[in-house]
């Protein structure tokens, strides 16, 4: 059987007799939540050995996760792992990832600019960029499947049988760029049953989606079963744009799927998915942030880009922008998993994943009414994956080894137009490829202590041809060329006749630079890992490590912003705890950690002469993070279950040194900029989410309330936390976000009401100051901020209501 068979979350219940012990009063202390603790007590303490019955009622569910490859109690796997089942992802009426974002704490997941994209951050680590020659820090995976870029990201999670949020780098089962984590959406199985269900929901700013699910019969003496599904996302856009007096930020998207499931006998089994992605959704709005001494407000330009405080809510859900912004993304995508027993207790499984994608959008960047920098960036990119691995079970010990390769392209052909005319855009060509082999093992070496060691090596090479261009894609006209190019752009010549390719650069101090275009990395990442079982559950400590992949700046201009940039890694210790209590009632997990971050890539926006701006990546840091995480679920009566999520995080780097203009005026061009006094961003001190779900009987059917509550304190969501301007238009405020819904349900019907940030908080979940630059003296590392050209960003949601009907046949 595979290795997927078992089912995201079991029905069943624990049934042990129910015992007090002194590390239970710790756990109450902690969870202070007096009245609901007395509850759970005095529950508990009616509960009678052998009265299974009753814990079955009260109980909360035991949850199967993949987190180390292979299926397991998620409370047995010494991991920072975070997971919901399918109940629980409807209950939250996701329409995408970004409905999730508080189910782990030390996470937020924002959309950025670009097609469904997203900025997943984990204790402290993330990409808050859409460039895919950038590879994430957290990393996103479908069915298994690594996606290669944050665009297209904020996956639809329908018919999700499961959610996983892995905290901390997985660079040895998972790999690469899996320094802060990842994130598993798991779709459910065909069921070889006819049946399915549809859902509809209408919602706020007209948004109405459709879902649905079907299952077929099993044929072919059962050895095949069918599932088709589609998604349909209309509406919910929250901006009106006073300009061109038309909604903005509507949803357009349409998926569909079909997975086949062949077992052609007891020991083999395989499953193709097939899915194609039709996202028309337009480019995100955003609104102008930009304030005096920046360019776009300043007298030289007439004041045309100004905008207001991101505190002027108002303003900025009543964008400017007088360019109509259509976009698209087409994805096709085939995921093969198989799975064959080669003994009992012993198999072999492979997941094969295809992806290609066509996409295109244009983006006015400036937030006003005047058209002062705008893109369109047609791209494409190809993914390919495969893995295999070996899975056995021994007497005294577990085994999980296998090789993987990865093979991936994508092109850019950017145009910009800069106050109304094209100026030279982005030309870019990358390719990748990965090759790894890596094994965990763990050793019962007695009946409480297991000893876990894991490795993986990795081997990569990234290839880039950069360049800019100008007009039309057909039949675009090259400018400059430079790093890994075929013989053909090298031989190119201008209309002069002088040579568009470059082989490198001239420095600073007057010293030429070759540049290849072309670098290899090889890293091994270990783990190891040492658990103890005690009556309640688990106690572990473990080191790991991670690297993110070094690489090519996909934005740049010149030879000299092409790179390459290394690879950022980090080491992390980890002290854990999980644990069950009063027949399973009430459930327990926390983690410590400490995280090293070192070569940490910044990547900075620059004005450029010759595209406006360019993006140059450097290793320019170092980083420590160290965190604590609480996860607690509780049912202290019948039908009420509450959970409450807590992280608080200390990052801060240690080491931060830029180059930046010498404003003594005199030489050096350039100084020593300071810039250790940064903060990391999106890493609040204080995350915390309370949830509580109460369900009972009523006629025929059951009625529940839920709600949500998710605080976050004090964080930036732009890389220059020290800036010109007061306040900081990337600071974000602490504030809370409060959901809640009223579901009534019967069998094959439920109908719910719901509402989203209802208690109307706003805040900016993407912000960017284009251009800002930093500058020192010779005497004085201590960085002060150089205004940019312009400062851009894009606000919440307001409060959003909704009625939804799922049927079930």
């Amino acid at each position: 059987m595979s290795a997927q068979s078992t089912p995201s979350i079991c029905a069943k219940r624990e049934g042990a007799v129910a015992k007090t012990s002194s590390s239970m009063i710790a756990v109450s202390l902690i969870l202070g939540i007096g009245g609901g603790l007395t509850s759970i007590s005095a529950g508990a303490a009616d509960l009678k050995a052998g009265d299974s019955k009753q814990a079955e009622v009260v109980g909360l569910d035991e949850i199967i996760v993949q987190a180390q490859k292979r299926s397991e109690n998620l409370q047995s796997v010494p991991l920072a792992v975070s997971a919901v089942n399918a109940e629980i992802i409807e209950r939250f009426h996701s329409r995408d990832l970004l409905d999730l974002g508080s189910i782990a704490p030390n996470m937020i997941v924002d959309p950025i600019l670009g097609n469904a994209t997203a900025a997943v951050s984990i204790r402290g680590m993330q990409l808050n960029d859409v460039e895919k020659s950038f590879d994430p820090a957290v990393a996103v995976y479908s069915d298994g499947v690594y996606l290669a870029s944050t665009t297209g990201a904020l996956l639809n999670v329908f018919d999700a049988e499961a959610v996983e949020v892995l905290r901390g780098p997985q660079g040895t089962l998972f790999g690469r760029n899996t320094i802060g984590g990842l994130v598993n959406v798991r779709r459910a199985k065909p069921s070889g049953e006819w049946g399915g269900k549809v859902m509809l929901t209408a919602g706020s700013f007209g948004e109405f989606d459709f879902k649905g699910a079907l299952n077929l019969p099993s044929f072919a003496d059962g050895k095949f079963k069918a599932k088709l599904s589609g998604v349909r996302l209309k509406g919910g856009g929250y901006f009106h744009n006073v300009t061109r007096d038309r909604r903005e930020g509507d949803n357009d998207f349409k998926m569909g799927s079909i997975s086949l499931l062949y077992t052609p006998n007891d020991v083999a089994e395989f499953e193709l998915t097939y899915d194609r992605i039709d996202d028309n959704t337009p480019t995100r709005p955003v609104t102008s942030i930009t304030g005096p001494g920046e360019l776009f407000c300043t007298a030289a330009v007439g004041n045309l880009g100004c905008g207001q405080p991101t505190s002027d809510a108002s303003f900025h859900r009543r964008p400017t922008t007088s360019m109509d912004q259509p976009a698209f993304l087409k994805t096709d995508a085939l995921t093969l998993h198989g799975s064959y027993e080669v003994a009992p207790g012993h198999q072999l499984l492979t997941i094969i994943g295809w992806r290609k994608t066509k996409e295109d959008a244009i983006q006015e960047f400036d937030g006003v009414a005047a058209t002062l920098f705008s893109t369109e960036r047609p791209q494409k990119s190809r993914q390919f994956s495969a893995e295999l691995r070996y899975q056995g079970s021994y007497d005294t010990s577990k085994l999980v080894a296998g090789v993987y390769f990865w093979d991936s392209n994508f092109n850019n052909r950017q145009r910009t137009y800069f106050f109304g005319g094209e100026v030279p855009g982005v030309d870019h060509d990358q390719t990748s490829k990965d090759y790894a082999a890596f094994g965990q093992w763990d050793w019962d070496f007695s009946s409480d202590w297991t000893l876990s060691l894991g490795g993986r090596y990795t081997k990569e090479k990234k290839h880039a041809c950069g360049g800019t261009g100008i007009g039309p894609i057909a039949g675009r006209p090259i400018l400059t060329a430079f790093g890994d190019c075929d013989a053909g752009v090298r031989a190119a010549v201008d209309a002069n006749g002088a040579p568009i390719y470059a082989s490198g650069f001239t420095n600073i101090a007057g010293q030429f630079v070759p540049v290849s275009g072309s670098e290899s990395w090889s890293r091994f990442t270990p783990r190891v890992a040492v658990t103890y079982k005690y009556d309640h559950g688990i106690v572990y400590a473990q080191y790991s490590e991670g690297f993110r992949s070094g690489g090519f700046n996909g934005r740049a201009t010149s030879a000299s912003s092409l790179g390459p940039y290394q690879p950022e890694k980090v080491k992390s210790f980890e002290l854990g705890l999980k644990g069950n209590w009063y027949d399973n009632r009430l459930q327990a997990n926390f983690a410590a950690f400490t995280t090293d971050y070192q070569d940490k890539q910044e990547d900075v926006v620059f004005a450029d002469p010759v595209s406006v701006t360019v993006t140059v990546v450097q290793n320019a840091a170092k980083a420590k993070i160290n965190g604590f995480e609480a996860e607690l679920k509780a049912v202290p009566v019948e039908g009420l279950t509450l959970g409450l999520n807590l992280g608080w995080l200390d990052a801060k780097y240690k080491d931060y040194l830029d180059q930046g203009a010498n404003l003594a005026g005199a030489a050096p061009a350039l100084v020593t900029v300071d810039k250790s006094s940064f903060k990391l961003r999106r890493a609040p001190k204080l995350t915390a989410d309370l949830n509580a779900n109460y369900r009972f009987p009523v006629g025929n059917g059951h009625v529940a309330f839920s709600a949500d509550y998710n605080w976050k304190d004090d964080y930036y969501i732009i890389a220059n936390t020290v800036t010109y301007a007061n306040p900081n238009p990337g600071f974000i405020k602490s504030h809370g976000v409060l959901n809640a819904s009223i579901d009534y349900e019967l069998e094959r019907m439920k109908i719910s009401v719901f509402g989203k940030n209802i208690t109307n908080t706003d805040y900016f979940q993407h912000v960017l100051d284009v251009g800002t630059s930093f500058g020192a003296t010779p005497t004085d590392s201590t960085p002060v901020a150089q205004p940019g050209l312009w400062t851009f960003g894009t606000i919440n949601a307001p409060a959003t209501y909704g009625v939804e009907l799922q049927l079930k046949f």
